[in-house]
């Protein structure tokens, strides 16, 4: 980030310093031109408390670097796609920087520049960090060491939808069934070519229900009545891509769309949904089915995290009091204590000292 502002070269002149070279430049040569802003991408689940994650990176797509117009991206990373996230390591992935004539300019290039960061097969905060891109706390610079402990009082729980999000997801489903659709039909032998889509749909995103009528997609030009309002963009995706670009007027989103059983997983700007295209029928439908229960965990200790068992702090039949502490689980060079929530007799347990633990993994059980 520094060296964005300062065209100077940090690392060469630290280089340059510690093999005894003088410095080439005063402190008076130092001249600051623009904003810059840094984002530093890991491999940890914000929606977990922020616990770190491993793995494999089976997609690894960063931004495009390079300058845009009066924009500068640049993205720092040692890591590379088919490559392994280890336990053994710190789990930074990535520093993204990008660099523009104003903060703000600087904060929203990176806002999109997190957009086009795609990842799939671990956790990562790139949505945490795009959710702080649109924080109007942030954006006004109105910052303390306390911020995100202020503003996330009760945890990383994703950006809430607006009216533009909701249209914006909703636009970005209903596109992606009408081209999927569309692709099916044009396919030899199926169904004889008579599989169209339909103009009416009841689009859910997690738990709210939207109305969409007149739906049409053609060559790049969508339009609709969602919730009633006309919205109109063009929308560049086919099938199987990750990233589908929504321009409405000048304003150009990039929304990451995963296909699912049933829907599509939707994230952008820090906000992430699910999402369900019906047609009205089927959503009536739909609404009927029961929803499945959770499992009941109450009396299980999972592993919040892939670590490795340091120490198992307990025995079998053993009384133990809420806040004692069970077991030490090291992942990433931190050592995390997991303590009991409550009183109990410990049942039985299923691991010991040296195992390699996946995600959620049952340490142990109480009677």
């Amino acid at each position: 980030m520094t060296e964005l502002i300062t065209g100077l070269d940090i690392v060469e002149l630290m280089l340059r310093s510690a093999a005894g070279e003088k410095l080439p430049i005063k402190q008076s040569d130092v001249k600051i031109d623009g904003w810059a802003v840094e984002t530093r991408i890991y491999a940890e689940d914000p929606y977990r408390g922020f616990l770190p994650s491993t793995g494999r990176l089976v997609r690894y797509r960063p931004p495009a670097e390079g300058k845009h117009g009066d924009i500068i991206v640049r993205n720092d990373t040692g890591v590379y796609e088919g490559g392994e996230i280890s336990i053994y390591y710190d789990p930074m992935i990535a520093k993204l920087c990008t660099h523009a004539p104003t903060r703000l300019a600087a904060i929203d290039a990176m806002a999109t520049a997190l957009d086009q960061f795609h990842i799939e097969g671990i956790a990562h905060n790139i949505g945490f960090l795009s959710a702080i891109m649109h924080n109007a706390r942030f954006r006004e610079g109105r910052l303390t060491t306390a911020f995100i402990a202020e503003e996330f009082p009760d945890g990383f729980h994703g950006r809430p939808l607006d009216e533009t999000l909701t249209s914006r997801f909703t636009a970005a489903a209903v596109a992606a069934k009408l081209a999927r659709t569309e692709r099916a039909s044009s396919i030899s032998g199926t169904l004889n070519g008579a599989h169209h889509g339909g103009t009416e749909y009841q689009v859910t995103l997690g738990d709210a229900a939207v109305e969409v009528t007149d739906a049409y997609f053609h060559d790049g030009r969508f339009r609709a009545h969602i919730a009633g309002k006309t919205y109109e963009a063009r929308i560049d995706w086919e099938p199987g891509e990750t990233i589908m670009y929504i321009t409405e007027g000048s304003e150009r989103s990039a929304v990451q769309i995963e296909r699912l059983q049933g829907g599509y997983r939707l994230s952008h700007g820090g906000a992430q949904v699910v999402a369900a295209v019906r047609s009205r029928v089927a959503a009536s439908l739909a609404a009927l089915m029961p929803k499945k229960a959770p499992p009941d965990t109450s009396r299980l200790l999972m592993c919040p995290m892939p670590g490795l068992v340091v120490t198992i702090n307990v025995a079998e039949g053993q009384d133990v009091k809420s806040g004692e502490t069970l077991a030490v689980v090291e992942a990433m060079k931190m050592e995390n204590v997991l303590v009991a929530e409550r009183d109990g007799i410990i049942k039985k347990i299923n691991v010991k000292k040296g195992d390699s633990l996946a995600l959620d993994e049952v340490i142990l059980e109480f009677a």
